[in-house]
């Protein structure tokens, strides 16, 4: 699999840290001072977000789920839209 030729890369902005709490994990975000609640697939979303293109990203989530990229894209690209939405993230074009 292939990302798209106008896919974007995630990469979490260094100055948001991820601190995990039960089954849940905290994103602080030092630039705004505000703090986020996500769930544990969303954290392991955010450990990925380190530049790797879309699909290998998309792999390393699925794996320990037994799932396919394709079956969990949906559910990872709405936690990528949510974390740019709130501007924790970096982005760069993957086809740079």
């Amino acid at each position: 699999m292939t990302a798209d030729p106008g896919a974007v890369d995630a990469i979490a902005r260094a100055d948001v840290t991820l601190q995990r709490v039960g089954r849940e994990a905290i994103l602080h975000d030092a630039r705004s001072g505000q703090a986020h609640v996500i769930n544990a697939s969303a954290a392991r979303v955010w450990e990925l977000c380190d530049g790797r293109p879309m699909d290998e990203l998309l792999s390393a989530f699925a794996e320990p789920y037994d799932m396919t990229p394709d079956a969990v894209r949906a559910d990872v690209e709405r936690v990528l839209a949510n974390f740019r939405e709130l501007g924790l993230l970096d982005r760069t074009d993957a086809t740079t």
